[in-house]
């Protein structure tokens, strides 16, 4: 049976919720051997645990749109500088479409743009195929106006209902353009992969996330300082295990407050689960989420979560509440009660953690995998 030929398209991959899952989408996808997989990406890989990845699957067709690397995504610091690249970048961009585009990856029967429209200009004038995945939450797509890309792709993927269902009310022309398919997970890896790394001595709470401005680092630090102060400064740490541009004021924050010495940031780990499997709670701090999937990490390894209750994704994988502890996003007087109630073992863990594993099932790397190959089948 001929293979039907597929393009992942990614504009980098950084260690990294979104390149996490679709690497494990990948991974279940060449095992059905119904597909000729490529990935097309802005810039080269570097990040060494996804170019090991890529080397241990060379069936796997990688297409760098855009190799200049100093006119890739990261950019200088130097504002003149920064400008400077901008508009290089933007010409050499522009060259590079026009000169190829994407059909330097070959002949491909189905796009899909992986991540929240990145590829819209690639993909303006092409007539296959092609499908877009939102990793965001519904006020991100509605405050960025990306219902302007809508015309331009045959469906979008969204990763809650929540967010279905409010897309739907705010746009009913494109009604039939949208459906949720979960992000998928496997338990029994994740549980095998925490086993494999050690966790820190002693008590602490773990945050595992990249350190950008929407991950509202700022309220986890003044929520665990205000933890700390009001339990009488107990020997209890935060591990911080994630990378990003905002880490330098982050660590600057934390050195400013009275918690200093209890604040550990780590920064990028290949595998963080044994943090995760260690801490008291694994903490979700985010204005917004397309799905958090740390959440379904901490579940399947039996830790409590403490999430901000942000749209769209911690409430429906924490199932309302009864899977972990909700607070409002930037409360975080409502964080550190949380953290002050798992402490002092004021709320039932066990029963927490029990729900929301029990909840992992709807996750299932098999369920995802066949709702995916059905998508992709039917444009083919």
């Amino acid at each position: 049976m001929k293979k039907i030929k597929v393009a992942f398209c990614v504009r980098d991959m950084k260690i990294g919720g979104v390149e996490s899952v679709m690497i494990r989408t990948l991974d279940a996808l060449l095992k059905t051997n119904l597909f000729d997989i490529s990935v097309i990406t802005y810039s080269k890989i570097k990040v060494p645990v996804y170019a090991q990845w890529f080397a241990a699957h060379p069936n796997v067709t990688v297409y760098t749109m855009y190799p200049s690397r100093w006119l890739g995504t990261d950019l200088a610091h130097f504002f003149l500088l920064r400008i400077f690249q901008y508009l290089c970048r933007d010409v050499y961009r522009w060259w590079r479409r026009r000169k190829y585009g994407v059909r330097g990856a070959g002949d491909i029967d189905v796009f899909i743009d992986y991540y929240n429209f990145s590829f819209d200009a690639e993909f303006r004038k092409l007539n296959k195929p092609k499908i877009v995945w939102w990793h965001s939450s519904i006020d991100a797509f509605v405050s960025g106006n990306y219902i302007r890309y809508m015309d331009d792709y045959d469906m979008l993927v969204t990763l809650t209902d929540g967010f279905v269902e409010e897309f739907r009310t705010r746009y009913p022309r494109y009604a039939d353009k949208i459906m949720r398919i979960y992000n998928p997970i496997s338990e029994k890896d994740i549980v095998a992969k925490s086993r494999v790394v050690s966790a820190p001595r002693g008590k602490y709470f773990c945050c595992v996330s990249r350190l950008y401005a929407d991950k509202d680092i700022p309220t986890l630090l003044r929520g665990f300082d205000k933890f700390w102060g009001d339990n009488n400064r107990p020997d209890v740490k935060l591990y911080i295990i994630g990378d990003g541009s905002f880490r330098g004021r982050y660590e600057q924050m934390a050195a400013s407050l009275p918690c200093a010495n209890q604040v550990v940031f780590t920064g990028a780990v290949p595998n963080p689960l044994g943090y995760m499997r260690g801490a008291m709670a694994n903490i979700l701090s985010s204005y917004s989420e397309g799905f958090a999937i740390v959440l379904t990490e901490a579940a399947a390894v039996g830790t409590l979560n403490i999430s901000s209750d942000c749209k769209n994704g911690p409430r429906d994988i924490l199932l309302d509440g009864a899977g972990g502890l909700l607070f409002r996003p930037g409360d975080a007087a409502a964080l550190a009660q949380h953290m002050s109630d798992v402490f002092n073992k004021r709320v039932d863990v066990a029963k927490m953690c029990r729900v929301a594993r029990d909840g992992l099932a709807r996750f299932d790397t098999d369920i995802i995998t066949k709702q995916i190959i059905d998508l992709i089948k039917s444009y083919v």
